[in-house]
């Protein structure tokens, strides 16, 4: 190697370093990524104790990967790279055997301490009610979807973890087996990890019909709101050549009341807020979007007052329930941290349905509130 050459690759290589060590000083912080539905990390100023521990080169470290110029196209050129050697994974996220249109999050089983410590919280708030508890697991898309995962991929089997709760679950608690529930081509979004609006349907009338309440068929066909979704498996995967999803409506508002409790107090909610159809996080438009409590209402259903224990699966899914239930209450663990037995006592809940996708039970914090 040449001098002079040896001296434009070392001045090109400072360039690059200086010139994107420049443009991160010189560029505003972003607070959210809309490419991976997340928000980004800050600069946080060095302490004594931070430097000393080691924290402060740890989020510094964090701050320069979240805040790194043109993120969002690195991701996604190297999610391009690896796809073209032959890759089956980018960022912990597999891509499906339909020439990677299907994305898979990787999914991590509890222990079977953890597992029994979770089914035990269910069991304890069977216990603690005098109405019937019913518990149900929504198999992951890994499951139903087996046959698009690539091969050799190391996705654990979430069908598992539902047989272990199965057998769990005590006596004062009806399990509902979902597994056999889910299928088709469309019951998933392709790029997000929740049921579509397909799939809730299927799973609204395997839980009503085991709960003994009517299941009413929306009038009408499913009506399409959107064509361009792109869901949080997208959004940390970089693979930018998947086809968006769409979302569909199937059940009219009409009759249907939703009272949200945002920050405990009452507000007016609604079944659909369609001003996140113009937002990345598309889902939301389902109710508004995660909220500790909301109660939806119409006098004209046949079944009582239902309480879900739930996760944000169930907010394409509740529009269903509201036409079995004259009162559905969503109750999130993650957000809400009163008390269960208490809320179903003053409420004069007649029915409770613990619903959880199998991912998220195996890594929700909180659960720990359906036992007080």
């Amino acid at each position: 190697m040449s001098k002079k050459y040896a001296a434009f690759i070392t001045a090109l290589f400072c360039v690059f370093i200086f010139g994107f060590g420049a443009a991160l000083l010189i560029s505003p912080d972003r607070d959210f990524s809309e490419q991976e539905n997340r928000y980004l990390a800050k600069f946080e100023a060095p302490t004594l104790s931070t430097l000393k521990s080691g924290e402060f080169m740890k989020d510094f470290e964090q701050y320069v990967i979240d805040q790194f110029p043109l993120r969002d196209g690195w991701i996604q050129l190297k999610a391009w790279c690896e796809r073209l050697v032959g890759k089956q994974e980018n960022n912990g996220v597999y891509l499906g055997t339909d020439d990677g249109q299907t994305l898979f999050a990787q999914y991590t089983k509890p222990s079977a301490e953890d597992l029994a410590k979770r089914v035990g919280y269910v069991n304890q708030l069977g216990a603690n009610v005098d109405v019937p508890v019913y518990f149900a697991l929504i198999p992951d898309k890994s499951y139903v979807w087996a046959d698009r995962l690539p091969d050799r991929a190391p996705l654990v089997d979430d069908g598992s973890t539902i047989q272990e709760s199965m057998d769990l679950t005590g006596e004062d608690v009806t399990y509902i087996d979902l597994r056999d529930a889910l299928s088709g081509d469309d019951v998933f979004y392709r790029t997000d990890h929740h049921w579509s609006l397909f799939g809730a349907f299927q799973g609204y009338e395997a839980l009503t019909q085991a709960m003994g309440v009517e299941t009413v068929t929306p009038e009408g066909e499913p009506t399409k709101v959107s064509d361009s979704f792109y869901g949080t498996t997208y959004s940390s995967s970089g693979a930018g050549w998947v086809k968006p999803d769409e979302i569909y409506t199937w059940v009219s508002e009409e009759g249907i009341t939703v009272t949200a409790y945002p920050k405990g107090q009452p507000e007016p909610g609604v079944l659909y807020d369609k001003s996140y159809l113009e937002k990345k996080d598309k889902y939301s438009m389902f109710l508004g979007g995660n909220k500790p409590l909301a109660v939806l209402e119409n006098p004209q259903a046949t079944g009582g007052k239902l309480l879900v224990i739930r996760d944000s699966y169930s907010d394409s899914l509740a529009p269903f329930l509201a036409q079995s239930y004259q009162e559905v209450h969503l109750f999130d663990v993650r957000y809400n941290l009163n008390s269960v037995q208490q809320y179903v006592e003053e409420n004069h809940i007649d029915q409770v349905l613990v619903l959880f996708s199998a991912s998220n039970f195996s890594t929700e914090s909180n659960l720990f509130v359906m036992s007080r």
